[in-house]
């Protein structure tokens, strides 16, 4: 399980080293790819065959489902890491979440989050004045 927050670097040959608790828990490759919000996401080789696997059960005659479909698989690549415990992250995927140099690492249980720092921080002072609210709001739904 993939917890905590995370800052790193993006070096000039955009490898991004992880952090040692998370590369302790992946014994595999990883697959990269867009996620939202603006950030990209990381899940191991195996947890992202059973995501993509409930992605390939949307219906493929709808239009909608087609567009997520091709969002996600389009922008994802499966990595291996380095003997340093790095990944190379393309260029695209890079572009895709704004991504330049200083980043922000989250863990999420089955994935982790990989976010441009300005962008995070952002988002973070964005959520967090609502935090409690959407919690009782999701609560009450279920």
């Amino acid at each position: 399980m993939f917890l905590g927050t995370y800052e790193h670097s993006i070096d000039s040959k955009n490898r991004l080293s992880l952090p040692s608790r998370i590369v302790s828990k992946i014994n595999e490759d990883v697959v990269v790819s867009k996620g939202f919000d603006g950030c990209l996401e990381l899940r191991t080789l195996s947890a992202f065959e059973v995501y993509s696997e409930k992605l390939m059960q949307l219906s493929q005659n709808k239009k909608d489902s087609r567009i997520v479909i091709r969002q996600l698989l389009a922008n994802a690549i499966d990595l291996s890491l380095d003997s340093a415990k790095r990944i190379l992250i393309p260029n695209s995927l890079l572009a895709e979440s704004n991504i330049t140099k200083d980043v922000v690492i989250i863990g999420l249980g089955n994935k982790l989050e990989i976010w441009d720092k300005g962008t995070y921080q952002k988002f973070k002072q964005e959520t967090d004045a609502t935090y409690a609210e959407i919690a009782e709001k999701i609560d009450k739904e279920e």
